[in-house]
C-alpha cells in the first residue's frame, strides 16, 4: 500500500534533484570551458609547423659560379642555425622563369641565403638557364624523385619558396610565382626581424 509523501521529504527529494542538476550544469560548464581551452591549440594540432627532415641533395653535375668553380649541393645541416629562403623550381617551369627576376632581386638584398631545390632537370639545361639569366642561390641541390623533403614541403606544384628558421621549422610558405608584392609585404620584413634579431641589433 502506497502512502503519500511528507512535505519534509518532497522538500528533501526537490532538493536533491536541484542538486543534481546543479552538480550537472557545473559539469557541463566544466567540459565546456574545457573544451574552449583545449581549441586554443587546435589549430596547432591540425597543422603544425613543418620541420624539415635530414637530407642531403647532390649538386648539380654541370653548374658552376661565374669563375668556374663548381655550385655546391646542400644539407639540412647548412640550413640549420640561421634563417633561410628555399626555393622549389625547375629551368623547365615557365611560371619558375617569370619569378626568376624576383629571386635575383631578393638576393641583392642579401637578407638571408636562397638555396635551390632544382626539381627533375636536366643539369646542362639548368646550367645553360642559370648561366644566361643569373644565379640567386648559394647552392643548388637536385632532386629526381619526390623525396622526404619534398613531402615534407608539401610542394606539388612549381615554384614555392619557403622561408625556414634556424630549427629547421619552415616559417612560411608561398607556392606560387613570387611577386615584388609578396616579396616586400610577406618576405622582406620577415627575413629583415630575424637578421635583427640574429645580431641583436
Amino acid at each position: 500500500m502506497f502512502r503519500s509523501a511528507s512535505p519534509f521529504e518532497v522538500v528533501t527529494r526537490r532538493s536533491l534533484l536541484l542538486g543534481a542538476l546543479g552538480g550537472a550544469g557545473v559539469g557541463v560548464a566544466a567540459a565546456v570551458g574545457k573544451s574552449v581551452w583545449k581549441k586554443k591549440s587546435v589549430t596547432a594540432w591540425l597543422f603544425p609547423p613543418t620541420s624539415l627532415p635530414p637530407f642531403d641533395l647532390p649538386p648539380v653535375p654541370e653548374l658552376v659560379d661565374m669563375v668556374g668553380r663548381p655550385v655546391q649541393g646542400f644539407s639540412s645541416a647548412h640550413l640549420a642555425g640561421r634563417r633561410t629562403v628555399l626555393n622549389v623550381w625547375a629551368s623547365w617551369c615557365p611560371t619558375c622563369q617569370e619569378e626568376h627576376a624576383q629571386l635575383l632581386a631578393l638576393a641583392k638584398r642579401n637578407l638571408a641565403p636562397i638555396y635551390g631545390v632544382d626539381v627533375r632537370d636536366p643539369p646542362a639545361q639548368t646550367a645553360r638557364f642559370l648561366a644566361a639569366h643569373g644565379n640567386p642561390f648559394t647552392a643548388v641541390g637536385r632532386v629526381e624523385s619526390r623525396n622526404d623533403l619534398m613531402r615534407a614541403l608539401g610542394a606539388r606544384t612549381l615554384p614555392a619558396t619557403f622561408i625556414v628558421g634556424p630549427d629547421l621549422v619552415v616559417e612560411w610558405s608561398y607556392k606560387w610565382a613570387l611577386t615584388e608584392e609578396v616579396i616586400e609585404r610577406e618576405i622582406a620584413p620577415r627575413l629583415a626581424a630575424g637578421k635583427v634579431a640574429a645580431t641583436g641589433a
